[in-house]
């Protein structure tokens, strides 16, 4: 009798010590998730001060894109895509965009253009430029309607945007949160249609102007 009451106390024992193991164990992957989750909200909040920074100089920055079929007036949102106004602010002011091309043109959708390959005689490169370092997107509730300024990207969306941007010339809801809407046309909405409208090789799949359209530079107004 008494090697059983040992024994089932001996059991007893270890069940609690096993139950005492696990509740420890899953308390220290508690406390690390815990501590994980207060880092990112940390990071987040630190992300968020910077963002806000960030849009806060580059507030009231107005842009003109001058092409060689008239001149295009263009307002940022800096609120709603912070790194991508930079972005592209950033690379007007140091000239990447000087005579780049509108490569892909489609009337009643969008023009696009901002691929520094348009810069060249290579015509099967146009459209495939890209900076090395792409930015995160900045997906917003702005919808794409005519006269927005918004940024292309690749197919996969993990791989961020570059430097390619376009400008509506018709409603197009299938874009929107597609793709990072970070500013509009303030004037020369009519020169946007001029370019929509351009004859085009191969409507439907290179959408390329006959003609090149070029964007000569883009004048930052600070």
């Amino acid at each position: 009798m008494k090697l059983f009451v040992s024994l089932t106390v001996g059991i007893l024992l270890l069940l609690t010590a096993c139950k005492d193991k696990q509740m420890i164990e899953e308390n220290a992957k508690l406390k690390e998730q815990i501590k994980d989750l207060q880092t990112t909200v940390k990071l987040y909040s630190h992300a968020g001060k910077n963002m806000r920074f960030l849009a806060s100089k580059i507030e009231n920055v107005k842009a003109e894109i001058i092409t060689s079929m008239g001149d295009i007036e263009v307002e940022f949102y800096p609120e709603k895509a912070p790194l991508h106004c930079f972005n592209f602010i950033t690379r007007a002011e140091c000239g990447y965009y000087d005579n780049t091309q509108f490569h892909r043109v489609i009337k009643g959708f969008m023009i696009q253009g901002g691929d520094a390959n348009t810069k060249t005689d290579n015509v099967n490169l146009y459209g495939t430029g890209s900076p090395i370092v792409a930015i995160p997107h900045e997906f917003n509730d702005v919808k794409h309607t005519p006269g927005i300024l918004s940024m292309a990207r690749p197919g996969d969306e993990s791989m961020g945007a570059g430097s390619q941007f376009f400008i509506m010339h018709a409603d197009y809801p299938s874009l929107d949160g597609q793709y990072t809407v970070f500013g509009k046309v303030t004037n020369g909405m009519e020169v946007v249609d001029a370019i929509a409208n351009v004859n085009t090789i191969q409507p439907g799949r290179l959408d390329r102007p006959e003609k090149p359209v070029r964007i000569k530079t883009i004048k930052v107004y600070r």
